[in-house]
């Protein structure tokens, strides 16, 4: 049996700056988060008309190798310590950081590291400084919480609880894994890996609403191909591939269909070493918790 990794909690609002600016250019993703298309409006909104318009042509794509730099940064106080080291790093120390993790780094890294700080610095100033203090207060407290809960439950299910539902196998090369709060993705995780190393940007929503938590779930228990899809992982857990092949439907619609199951919670997504899912197993959690959530949103709180 493979050695079980490690679990490292981290928290700087400099993680959060990285993500809020990922969210706002990430035009294909953003459907999937609680922020929509009005968050993204409002926010341009409060951006000056050329800094807005430059965001609109960007191709930022270096999201987890900033993270990476967050996680070794010595200054990660405030977003605006991370900005001032990372001015101060040269490019040839910053390939000697990423190169144990990173297997494919650009040659211009110079040139990277200042259009990083370029935005970020911009983005800080007109819209990150400006964002809610409850939200910052929430990932705190959340990293608080769970740095409580570590040696209370094994890594996997301390990684599950988190994410709803992603379940990392421990590997040979598979040594630590970084867990950090983030409110502009959720409900999604951000989960990336390096060579034994993965870091895992789990979400924290700005809500308690019953009915947030409940809609996924039986807009999933309503569908009769996720029901059965469900009934197969029940009895075993499968791959994408044999999934596809037991339900009978195109492989892009599978996959559809246990992405959506998965992000309520319903079904585990396992991941050997990468991120590419391995297989799927039913997460029995969800079973326990839908009573309560019925009760509740039913206004009857926790009767029976």
């Amino acid at each position: 049996m493979d050695k079980m990794y490690s679990i490292k909690i981290e928290w700087s609002t400099a993680y959060e700056c990285i993500v809020s600016l990922y969210a706002y250019l990430q035009e294909k993703e953003r459907k999937h988060y609680q922020l929509d298309s009005e968050w993204k409006e409002k926010t341009a909104r409060l951006l000056p008309p050329d800094f807005a318009k430059e965001l609109e042509d960007e191709r930022w794509e270096v999201l987890h190798r900033l993270v990476l730099l967050v996680a070794q940064s010595p200054q990660k106080g405030s977003v605006e310590q991370f900005l001032d080291w990372l001015a101060q790093v040269p490019p040839g120390e910053i390939y000697e950081r990423m190169a144990p993790w990173v297997d494919t780094i650009p040659l211009n890294l110079g040139e990277i590291r200042d259009h990083s700080l370029y935005l970020l610095t911009r983005w800080n100033e007109h819209y990150f400084s400006k964002v809610e203090a409850s939200i910052l207060e929430r990932l705190e407290e959340s990293t608080r919480q769970l740095t409580e809960q570590l040696g209370q439950k094994p890594p996997m299910e301390l990684i599950d609880q988190v994410t709803n539902g992603i379940w990392l196998e421990p590997t040979a090369d598979l040594q630590q894994v970084v867990l950090i709060p983030q409110f502009h993705c959720a409900p999604l995780s951000v989960l990336d890996f390096y060579r034994g190393m993965a870091t895992c940007l789990y979400p924290v929503d700005d809500s308690t609403a019953v009915l947030q938590k409940l809609l996924p779930i039986t807009q999933c228990l309503s569908d009769e191909k996720r029901l059965g899809l469900l009934r197969i992982v029940a009895e075993r857990p499968s791959t994408l591939t044999e999934l596809t092949q037991q339900i009978g439907l195109a492989k892009s619609t599978v996959h559809h269909h246990v992405t959506a199951l998965r992000r309520a919670g319903l079904i585990r997504a396992h991941y050997t070493g990468s991120t590419t899912i391995s297989y799927y197993s039913l997460r029995e959690s969800f079973i326990d918790q839908l009573p309560g959530l019925l009760h509740a949103f039913l206004g009857k709180g926790d009767e029976a």
